[in-house]
């Protein structure tokens, strides 16, 4: 197992993510009161100055135009008038509107009204000198007046009616401008609340929004991704495979722990897998020679009895047994006999067997070799071929000569599907205390398998 070679950076508890967190949200909602506050306490303001200041200022403005237009239709009247008391009339009511202008603290519209009263009464006074010139002239007997003449007394009634129309133009072009200028100031109140609302729900909109974005993608990364990859390396513990270290260490550092912890067991599992085989090969094997030992011999055999693809009689087994063995110990010590046996297990694996089997040390200088779909005259071939080999053999004594060897065989198959593991043994142990009996070296095969016996 790879150690984990992540790089180390601070790491962070849940506890202080969670606290994190919350005093993220707090201090967010802190800031989105005060700003709702400001904003609508601003609102609330600009509001009450529209209705105490400007909407008034619109009033009065209303009702100056109105006082102008007045203006301008009794001045317009006082001009055409024929009549010396309908002019009185309408020179008063010019008075009146033009004292009007007083109470509204304009000094521009107050001096105008005034100038515009003044033309009018000059209007009327020429008028009335016109009118005493025409009965001057008609009567005789009235005294000369030495007035300007009526094209001249006209003339200036004329002028005089000008400039005061002229003054009326000026009153309403101020009064135009005061007008655009308190309409632009409520428009600009109104862009800038709306900007301010356009701020505020952005700032109220999209900060939360970036904020759950923001805490999605770190739990993905620093959440999800180290809890996947702790089920993973538990998948892989459970599958005997090797754990996987993750490229950087998680944030959180309880998740950490829980890493190093599947990693530390991962190992502790991977350890112990190896010792399980190392075991499960001892138990199973032989330590000198690295056959199959007797209990793993039989454990097969059992198994090839029993299975329903193995038809009798196409199991055949052989005993060996190397002749003379102790006096190889006896004579040349036991690390002689050590490498006659290790070299007669090497014959066992170089035999062409030519079909499933299985070759164990059974013990001591015995030999089994377990053959699966193999016929008595297939047993028979290749235990000479195993005889001959050993008979071939030449041993390292470290003493002196090669040491030679011979085997005999006793070759036994299954009679019958009710064949048990101990009378198939049996049956080729007898082959073997045969072969012994007849000299050694040679291969016989049970008596109940077949009727003859076969010698080297």
């Amino acid at each position: 197992m790879e150690e984990n070679n992540a790089p180390k950076r601070r790491q962070l508890s849940l506890s202080a993510v969670a606290r994190f967190l919350l005093i993220g949200v707090v201090a967010y909602t802190l800031i989105a009161a005060v700003f709702s506050f400001v904003f609508l306490k601003r609102i609330e303001t600009q509001a009450n100055f529209t209705r105490d200041v400007q909407i008034p200022l619109i009033l009065t403005q209303t009702r100056n135009a109105v006082k102008i237009e007045r203006l301008s239709s009794l001045v317009r009247s006082i001009f055409l008038a024929k009549d010396r008391r309908l002019e009185r009339q309408i020179q008063l009511q010019i008075q009146a509107l033009a004292q009007g202008f007083s109470f509204d603290h304009n000094g521009f519209l107050i001096e105008r009204s005034q100038k515009v009263a003044d033309e009018a009464k000059t209007i009327a006074k020429l008028r009335q000198q016109a009118r005493d010139k025409e009965s001057s002239t008609q009567s005789p007997s009235a005294t000369s007046i030495d007035v300007p003449a009526a094209d001249e007394l006209d003339r200036l009634a004329t002028q005089a009616y000008e400039r005061a129309i002229h003054d009326l133009d000026e009153m309403a072009a101020q009064l135009s401008g005061d007008a655009a200028v308190v309409a632009d100031n409520i428009a600009s109140e109104i862009q800038s609340s709306a900007g301010y609302m356009q701020v505020g729900w952005l700032f109220i909109l999209v900060v939360p929004g970036l904020f759950a974005v923001t805490t999605l993608i770190a739990a993905k990364h620093h959440l999800a991704a180290p809890i996947g990859a702790a089920i993973k390396n538990l998948e892989c513990i459970g599958r005997n495979e090797p754990v996987l270290t993750l490229e950087r260490l998680p944030l959180i550092s309880e998740l950490a722990m829980i890493d190093a912890a599947i990693v530390a067991y991962g190992q502790v599992s991977d350890d112990l897998h190896r010792t399980n085989s190392i075991l499960q090969g001892l138990a199973e094997k032989d330590p000198l020679t690295g056959l199959a030992n007797r209990r793993t011999f039989e454990s097969y055999l059992a198994a090839v009895l029993t299975h329903p693809a193995i038809s009798s009689p196409s199991v055949a087994i052989m005993m060996i047994d190397i002749d003379h063995f102790k006096s190889v110990n006896d004579t040349f010590g036991h690390l002689a006999g050590d490498r006659s046996l290790v070299a007669v297990a090497n014959v066992l694996t170089s035999v062409p067997w030519q079909a499933n089997h299985l070759a164990a040390r059974y013990g001591g200088e015995e030999f089994v070799v377990v053959l699966e779909e193999c016929s008595l005259e297939q047993a028979i071939e290749r235990a000479e071929w195993l005889r001959r080999s050993v008979q071939e053999l030449n041993i390292e004594t470290g003493t002196g000569p090669l040491l030679k060897l011979t085997a005999s065989v006793g070759v036994a198959v299954a009679n019958s599907v009710s064949d048990q593991p101990p009378d198939i043994i049996a049956r080729a142990d007898r082959a073997l205390y045969t072969a012994k009996k007849n000299g050694r070296n040679n291969v016989q095969v049970a008596s109940l398998d077949i009727g003859i016996s076969k010698a080297g």
